[in-house]
């Protein structure tokens, strides 16, 4: 008897499922993008000892034929599409056709749905045995899924699941990117029949955002919007001084076509691109916020690479980097700097008169300024003296401001290294022997497919029989660059590794050529300083992401002592 055999279908179920269906909030993300797939308005999510007792999800979509409901249940029957030629322009969130047998593999499953054109409606019951109908069922336009049960039947698998809250909190930060997508729909949750979350329909994602994540914090957001290629970027931007230790809070989102839904995913290219973008503005091991949604035309990204459809491949990635990376950058330098005309109207005003109240003019122009605490306009400050041998003390507009002397001197040499080095072209080595790497088929290759790119950043050469590049010219900052820049052409079809590289050595240079914690410097040498900042695109951050300066307002400082 051989030892190949074909598994039971029960088995192939289950083993199908785990691809798809890994925890409470996998079922909760595929009924809900089935249920905004299906056009609703309110979802409505139930769960019970954090899902492993019930799911259930309500919507008011258009609901489902009697015969479509039960053949919904059969793998790898969807709507969606019909042939494989409709996969690279599919723009729904669910396609695959497997949510529903998935679910039915590891649970108990009723629906219970109705067209509004229909009198009544029908309900359908599935488990790993099949699906079967349950005849008709009253019901409300749309369509009710209840997952009871989860896992029942797999003991092995719930083991793997954590604590009823830890889930809920899955559930939670699924529906609420799922939110965040769609922001004229409302969303609500409950677990054990109190209320977790509640979204009410909004008219757009800055309103979104301010039920997500809180109004101070979402009004804080600076919008920006991009268009190249057929390509398009919309989205939000977080200052460079709320950070975390995590990229949970980093949320990219693609839709392809201009009419498609947009879908939250992991992809390892965006949030390169969304770290590039904030690259000399964050410390490192920190994270941004950011959420950015990217529009891809038809057929320039596959949308089938992924089960539970969390990742998505770019026919292109170097034109979706190359379009990500320079706006983020000029959107963050705009917003960290206030435009010339509010310094000059402030600089109008007499000293100590409040700024910004009964301006016309405030309030856009306002809000860039309320981005960072570094003063408007240094020069105008008055140096009052150093405090610690290492922090300016100065007055100016109503308010106190401390200046950390090293990282306001290494923003100011940073700016001017980069200036100068992108001027006149990377600073080059010619090697008098090319040196030999070694390196894989495909890396050897990618690095060929961009010479261009690669000679701007200072690295010449070109493949040298199999497995081998042949290097002709290196950077004169760096060294050691070209095994990076492979890895990322061949795994992202994008690098920035030169330019991070080169970014990282003269952040280096700025940081050891600069004055420094405890040097002293004179009024003249403090004041020269605060000029020299004024000069500089971003002057809030050092290159490393420390805060340049801090301020008191005078209100502030009166409240202090009473008075």
């Amino acid at each position: 008897m051989g030892k190949i055999a074909v598994l039971p279908p029960a088995v192939q179920g289950q083993i199908a499922a785990g691809e798809v269906i890994d925890r409470p909030a996998s079922v909760v993300k595929e009924l809900v993008e089935n249920a905004l797939d299906a056009g609703a308005h309110h979802v409505d999510v139930r769960l019970a000892a954090g899902g492993l007792e019930l799911i259930a999800v309500r919507d008011d979509g258009e609901g489902m034929a009697a015969e479509d409901a039960l053949v919904a249940f059969a793998r790898h029957a969807t709507s969606k599409l019909a042939r494989a030629e409709d996969l690279p322009t599919v723009a729904t969130l669910g396609f695959r056709g497997e949510a529903l047998p998935s679910i039915a593999a590891v649970a108990r499953v009723r629906v219970v749905t109705r067209r509004a054109t229909e009198a009544g409606g029908v309900a359908v019951e599935a488990d790993a045995g099949g699906a079967r109908s349950a005849g008709a069922a009253g019901a409300p336009p749309g369509t009710s899924v209840e997952v009871r049960g989860l896992f029942a039947a797999t003991p092995a698998r719930r083991k793997f699941l954590r604590s009823p809250a830890t889930e809920v909190g899955h559930a939670v930060d699924v529906l609420t990117r799922l939110a965040v997508a769609s922001p004229t729909a409302g969303f609500r949750l409950e677990h054990d029949g109190r209320e977790v979350l509640a979204f009410p329909p909004v008219a757009g994602a800055r309103q979104r955002l301010v039920q997500v994540l809180g109004r101070e914090r979402a009004e804080g957001l600076v919008p920006v919007e991009a268009a190249a290629g057929g390509y398009a970027l919309t989205g939000f931007l977080a200052p460079p001084r709320e950070t975390l230790a995590t990229a949970r809070l980093v949320w990219t989102y693609v839709a392809v076509g201009g009419a498609g839904s947009a879908r939250w995913v992991r992809d390892r290219l965006l949030l390169r691109a969304v770290l590039d973008g904030y690259a000399a503005l964050v410390m490192r091991g920190r994270y941004p916020i950011a959420v950015l949604f990217l529009t891809i035309p038809p057929g320039e990204v596959d949308v089938n690479v992924h089960p539970a459809k969390l990742e998505v491949r770019l026919r292109t990635p170097a034109a979706v980097h190359q379009l990500v990376v320079p706006v983020l950058r000029a959107r963050l330098a705009a917003a960290l700097a206030p435009p010339p005309a509010a310094l000059a109207r402030e600089a109008a005003l007499p000293y100590g008169a409040p700024r910004g109240e009964g301006d016309p003019h405030a309030g856009p122009a306002a809000q860039a300024p309320l981005w960072t605490p570094a003063p408007r306009g240094f020069a105008a400050l008055r140096f009052i003296g150093q405090i610690f041998e290492g922090y300016l003390l100065c007055e100016g507009e109503g308010r106190v401001v401390l200046i950390d002397q090293h990282a306001a001197h290494e923003r100011v040499a940073f700016e001017r290294l980069r200036t100068e080095c992108r001027a006149g072209g990377v600073a080059r080595d010619r090697l008098l022997v090319p040196e030999t790497i070694a390196l894989a088929a495909a890396e050897s290759a990618a690095l060929a497919e961009h010479a261009a790119a690669l000679a701007a950043a200072g690295l010449e050469g070109e493949p040298f029989g199999e497995g081998t590049f042949l290097l002709r010219t290196v950077p004169r900052l760096l060294a050691g660059l070209v095994r990076a820049v492979a890895g990322e052409l061949v795994e992202e079809g994008a690098s920035a590794a030169a330019e991070r590289a080169t970014d990282a050595a003269l952040a280096t240079i700025a940081c050891h050529g600069v004055v420094r914690v405890g040097q002293r410097l004179g009024a003249a040498e403090a004041q020269a300083l605060l000029a020299s900042m004024d000069g500089v695109e971003v002057s809030a951050h050092c290159p490393h992401g420390r805060p340049v300066a801090a301020e008191l307002p005078r209100g502030q400082l009166e409240a202090l002592f009473r008075r």
